[in-house]
């Protein structure tokens, strides 16, 4: 594989010297390069939409995109598993091959400049898993116009009633957090550094929780048409885990630690980043006699070009190598690499308008057969419709996790085959007035291999599956529904925003819904704004869901209403938050109640 990685790319630095290319900046934070015209659009989110909204966190940002769910550690779009979307930051991937998490609640959001969330042949570039999308974030650069910025907070969680049995359960536990952005400019080079510490007591015993992040990067020019980043992060979080409430575990702990840098270099049509991550993660709980330790440690270059190709124009090539190294105190050390080769050709229709991009991208695999995966898109855009229609077909690959560790309750499994994706998707918008827009999505999506975490159920207490889990190989999975979004402004200052997804997704041999996958899931945001003061209330509403593969253990439906205040003066911004504020009481996961209502009281000071 490694031989013929360094012949492609030696073809693409042969093509970036001889062939005409076009005008064109290649970066994540582009909105409309010539490149994507060609490609299904983007949804973007600036820096500017960030405050708009008021997010506070990446995770909550990502929740406000119809078809997306995001936690602390996971991000599906449509249904689809975390192993099935790339996340990468300033050019490394945040996804850790070994657990198969994605650690998106360490990354500050003021140190984002923009969030990108693609799929298609656009998504298809870049290396690794990607057949369920790709979300790029990009952070700030070294430039006055990002102010620098300090944010405080301090806030209550109401805690839960297993807190401390026979207490008194209405009461209280605290949470802070700081924040910090400098960016300066010196002689055409910029800098840019954050740092984030967050700590919270937690709303069940053993469940506190600190943050620590350091992230920066510097911008420089490379002669007159060469661009370089190069980024850095490291993160740290140590936790409790409280447990089932029927199963506390008061003693164990969890300690996660991330390093990750990254060096991209770009013109008008080439592009390289290098990367390379560390993670650490340790969970310990002495009464089960649990002491597990899991370094993974990551390497990757990948390389893209658009331009013309020997008269053929609109061409895009790409190649990504990656090796991925493991050391697990329960199942040793392992070791393997994947890598990719792409090539796209678009075609611009303008008289109609129509774009078209047909593509094929192969996986390959040191420990796997070698996977073919042709991309098809065609946009249609004329004011004010818009559509598209994408058909792809993907892999995914499972985690080292998944495949080889064992414990008490749960049982490996090296025999985990590839995931084989083949995904239809429909895309209609319309801005029927200018205080009014809508768009529709039809998704369908069938897995051939599906990896799902199965909880045996139903077997008596002596039986050697009782209580146990297993990750498996379905014989097929069916992913299907729609999302709907509806922006509406009636009045100046109010906005009205509508999102909805419907999704069934089932076992196509048992007939049984999948693991922790809603029919329904709802929000409506309204945000009013009067003068420097602005208000919103985020309805959420979570449809049931089953929390075990054979359809027995059955999460009730929730709904929550969150509350944000924000007002500023000059440069302070004084916020109030309170998620949950109706307190509702409910499960995330059989056993695992959602947090209660807390409320937090911040400001942050613009210099």
């Amino acid at each position: 594989m490694c031989w013929n990685l360094s012949v492609f790319f030696a073809l693409i630095s042969f093509c970036h010297c001889k062939c005409e290319a076009k005008s064109l900046t290649v970066t994540e934070t582009n909105r409309t390069t010539e490149n994507e015209k060609s490609m299904s659009t983007a949804k973007v989110f600036t820096d500017q939409d960030m405050e708009a909204y008021n997010v506070r966190t990446l995770v909550e940002l990502l929740n406000l995109i119809p078809g997306v769910s995001a936690s602390e550690t996971s991000v599906n779009i449509q249904g689809s598993s975390s192993k099935s979307v790339a996340v990468i930051m300033d050019g490394r991937p945040l996804f850790n091959p070994a657990s198969g998490k994605v650690y998106l609640g360490g990354i500050p959001i003021q140190s984002i400049k923009e969030v990108r969330v693609i799929q298609g042949a656009e998504a298809a570039v870049y290396g690794g898993n990607t057949a369920g999308g790709v979300i790029v974030i990009t952070s700030k650069q070294g430039k006055k116009k990002y102010a620098n910025k300090i944010d405080l907070a301090y806030g209550m969680l109401t805690t839960q009633p297993s807190y401390s049995p026979g207490e008194e359960i209405d009461r209280y536990d605290f949470l802070k957090k700081g924040e910090i952005n400098l960016g300066t400019e010196w002689n055409r080079i910029g800098f840019f550094i954050n740092a984030l510490y967050e700590d919270s007591e937690g709303d069940r015993k053993n469940r506190d929780d600190q943050k620590s992040v350091v992230k920066g990067n510097m911008d420089f020019p490379l002669f007159s048409t060469l661009k370089g980043t190069i980024s850095g992060m490291y993160s740290n979080r140590e936790k409790g885990n409280p447990g089932k409430e029927y199963r506390l575990t008061p003693e164990s702990r969890s300690d996660t630690t991330e390093w990750g840098s990254s060096v991209i270099l770009t013109n008008s049509s080439f592009k390289s980043r290098t990367y390379g991550n560390r993670f650490h993660d340790e969970v310990i709980n002495p009464p089960y006699n649990i002491d597990n330790e899991l370094d993974s440690l990551v390497f990757g270059q990948e390389l893209n070009w658009h331009g013309n190709l020997k008269g053929i124009p609109d061409i895009t090539l790409g190649a990504n190598a990656e090796h991925r190294k493991i050391d697990s105190n329960q199942y040793g050390k392992k070791e393997e690499s994947i890598g990719s080769l792409v090539i796209c050709k678009g075609f611009d229709i303008t008289a109609i308008p129509l774009n078209i991009s047909i593509g094929i991208k192969s996986n390959l695999y040191s420990d796997f057969p070698v996977q073919y995966n042709p991309q098809f898109n065609i946009d249609y855009r004329r004011d004010p419709f818009y559509i598209s229609f994408l058909a792809d077909r993907g892999t995914t690959l499972p985690t080292f996790e998944q495949r080889y560790y064992s414990s008490a309750s749960r049982l490996a499994n090296p025999d985990l085959s590839l995931e084989k994706i083949y995904n239809l998707k429909l895309k209609f918008s319309q801005r029927v007035a200018s205080n009014l827009d809508y768009s529709i999505v039809p998704f369908y999506t069938r897995i051939r291999d599906r990896i799902e975490y199965y909880r045996f159920s139903g077997y008596p207490y002596d039986h050697p599956l009782y209580g146990k889990a297993q990750y498996q190989n379905l014989d097929s999975a069916t992913s299907k529904g729609f999302d709907i979004n509806v922006t509406y402004k009636p009045i100046k200052g109010l906005t009205l925003d509508l999102y909805y997804t419907y999704l069934e997704a089932k076992n196509d041999k048992t007939g049984n819904y999948l693991f922790q996958k809603p029919l329904h899931k709802a929000m409506f945001n309204v945000r009013y704004q009067i003068a420097n003061l602005v208000l919103q209330l985020k309805n959420i509403y979570d449809g049931s869901r089953y929390d075990d593969s054979m359809n027995r253990w059955k999460i009730e439906d929730r709904y929550k209403l969150d509350l944000k205040v924000d007002y500023t003066w000059e440069h302070l911004n004084f916020y109030f938050e309170m998620p949950n504020a109706f307190d509702r009481r409910y499960e995330v996961y059989r056993g695992y109640p959602g947090a209660r209502r807390s409320a937090l009281f911040g400001v942050y000071y613009n210099f």
